[in-house]
């Protein structure tokens, strides 16, 4: 019962009592034990404690390897979803040309010209009719679009991936297949060429011809699957009555996305025939088809300049910047773009006379990218508008470099087609030094070259330079000529008009002159030349009051058009009032620093007022600019005066 006891009570306070009252032996020995016991709990805890920790660190490391596989798995599954998501897309949107291995002869290909050769040659041919094909049109335009991907393709045996891809573009895909094959015929071979949905293409001839018969198929395949693209290669080519039917056939008939690019291009079939009104009538239509179609709008705004309409030129060039600004910039590649834009911001600044921003716009557009002959044209428009300007040694410079580079020539008959933006720039350097003889001389050497005798150059020459060999007829005392000439011209072009009221003005019929001015002014009432024309009428007869008010009006319509503002200073000094008149030769200033007549009046207008040594400074200035006879002496005498 004793030890039952101790038992039961060795760990609790019945226990420390015994101990207690046991002898000191029998105190230390328990203690021992307890000791012992008490080291190997801590031992067993230490090792369970070890075991745990390990069992701990091996599930973690198990949780993440299992993580790791997991998220392998879902990178795995990501990948390809995405390879397979992105293979779809790419075959959905696959429009490119696969030319499938021709079937030919056995002897032909035991010879070397196997099927794929033969597929070869004829990628070869169509990758060169695209390299030939420059067009302002923006790929996704195309309801077909080949871009530059044309390849041969020769089906593996059994199954691989680029057989899956394969399968899966001529399933969603809108690829073009391309497959033929050659045979021999009694007279020699035949190849037949089919082209996805088309009709066959078959064309004959001797073995040796093959490479012809081969070029005749691509031109083929070309022009059924790429009809656009075809028309823009054969007009480069010169093939007009080609170009015609395609063109007429895609306008009038063809899916409503190509009918206003048909028509565009279209327009300038008529004027290769000389029909400016049919050339005007389909670009029209192209504009009323895509109202925001850069390519469409511009052109039209040239067939307009082309017939003398600066107001719808204007109208149309303002509303191509609009197009470029917006949502019509996607329909054209940036190369045709960044020249279209520059072309028509030149064409709206010219017609309100900012003749040295319109030189600005020039230099620009000859120093980007060339297109279609942007830059030879900028260099000869640059070269008039200069001279119109009255910056003659600008417009000699500019002048000289067209030339040096053969641009000129290149700009007239290279691309026959820009002959609307084709100005010429030395009869405005004779017109702005007042050598009428000169000019005169000038205009009839660029009516006798090979360009003005084609269609277009007749049916461009009639609003364009005829006008200008009127007045310059005029100019030099030949009035009956002039006459005969003007009456030749069109009466709703702008300068055609403005010419007859210069004759009349010249001939001192007021009248007669003030009713042509103003019939131009109803036609074009937005550009400022008509009503600058009008006031020269006024001050050669001698009614400074009325002159003024037309400058006004003028002035209002190109405030950085000079010649109003000259003008103003003149008719200043006829009301004696030179000291009115400097402000306005200032500002003149401003927009035609090197106009030689300018610093002469202003001279004069010095001198009235009193202020000698600012009238010496002027001469000084205009005796280094490129004065008329007249102005010449005019200069010499206040010099001496």
């Amino acid at each position: 019962m004793t030890e039952q006891r101790e038992n039961s009570t060795d760990s609790g306070p019945a226990a420390w009592t015994a101990l207690g009252a046991a002898s000191r032996e029998r105190a230390d020995a328990f203690l021992a034990e307890q000791t012992v016991l008490a080291r190997l709990q801590a031992d067993d805890l230490r090792r369970e404690d070890r075991v745990r920790h390990w069992s701990l660190r091996v599930r973690h490391i198990s949780d993440v390897m299992k993580l790791i596989f997991e998220l392998t798995l879902a990178a795995f599954a990501v990948v390809v979803i995405v390879a397979l998501a992105s293979a779809i897309w790419s075959a959905a949107h696959d429009d490119s040309v696969v030319i499938d291995a021709f079937r030919v002869p056995t002897d032909m290909a035991q010879r070397g010209m196997s099927g794929d050769v033969v597929a070869s040659q004829l990628l070869d041919r169509l990758a060169q009719l695209q390299a030939q094909t420059d067009s302002s049109r923006a790929p996704g335009t195309y309801g077909s679009d080949w871009g530059s991907e044309i390849k041969v393709e020769i089906p593996n045996t059994g199954v691989s991936i680029g057989e899956a891809y394969r399968y899966l573009a001529g399933w969603l895909g809108h690829q073009t297949h391309i497959s033929g094959e050659v045979w021999r015929t009694e007279k020699g071979i035949a190849l037949t060429v089919r082209t996805s949905s088309n009709a066959s293409l078959g064309f004959e001839g001797r073995e040796r011809d093959l490479g012809a018969l081969l070029e005749r198929a691509a031109e083929s395949v070309y022009g059924q699957t790429q009809p656009y693209r075809y028309a823009v290669y054969l007009t480069v080519h010169g093939r007009g009555a080609e170009e015609e039917r395609i063109l007429r056939n895609l306008a009038v008939d063809g899916p409503k996305s190509e009918r206003p690019w048909a028509y565009t291009l279209w327009a300038f079939s008529a004027t290769n025939v000389g029909d400016g009104a049919e050339a005007l009538r389909r670009a029209r239509e192209a504009v009323a088809l895509a109202p925001d179609l850069p390519l469409a709008l511009i052109d039209l705004a040239g067939l307009e300049a082309w017939a003398g309409h600066d107001e719808q030129e204007l109208r149309v060039s303002r509303a191509t910047r609009r197009a470029l600004d917006g949502s019509g910039a996607h329909l054209i590649i940036p190369r045709a773009a960044a020249v279209i834009g520059i072309q028509c911001d030149a064409n709206i600044v010219e017609e309100v006379g900012d003749f040295g921003e319109v030189v600005a716009q020039y230099e620009k557009l000859a120093s980007v990218a060339d297109f279609e002959g942007s830059r030879s044209v900028a260099l000869s428009m640059g070269a008039a508008d200069s001279a119109i300007g009255h910056d003659v040694a600008h417009s000699q410079k500019l002048l000289g470099t067209a030339r040096d580079a053969n641009q000129v020539a290149s700009a007239i008959t290279g691309y026959g087609w820009q002959l609307p933006n084709f100005r010429f720039a030395q009869f405005e350097q004779f017109v702005a030094i007042d050598d009428w003889e000169s000019a005169r001389m000038d205009i009839e050497a660029a009516l006798e070259t090979r360009a003005a005798a084609t269609p277009a150059g007749r049916a461009f020459l009639r609003a364009e330079a005829w006008p200008w060999l009127a007045l310059a007829e005029a100019k030099t005392g030949d009035v009956s000529a002039a006459w005969r000439e003007i009456s030749t011209t069109p009466l709703d072009c702008y300068l055609c008009l403005r010419v007859r009221g210069q004759i009349d003005s010249l001939q001192k019929n007021w009248n007669g002159a003030a009713y042509w001015f103003a019939r131009a002014v109803a036609v074009g009432p937005s550009p400022p030349f008509a009503y600058a024309d009008w006031a020269a009428m006024f001050l050669r007869k001698g009614d400074a009051d009325a002159a003024i008010v037309m400058l006004k009006v003028a002035h209002e319509r190109g405030p950085h058009f000079a010649d109003p503002l000259e003008m103003w200073g003149e008719a200043l000094i006829a009301k004696n009032r030179s000291d009115l008149a400097l402000a306005k030769f200032e500002e003149a200033n401003k927009y035609a620093p090197n106009w030689g007549r300018l610093h002469v009046k202003w001279s004069e207008a010095l001198f009235y007022s009193g202020r000698k040594d600012e009238a010496r400074k002027q001469f000084a200035a205009a005796a280094g600019l490129d004065l008329s006879v007249a102005e010449k002496a005019e200069l010499a005498r206040m010099s001496h005066g």
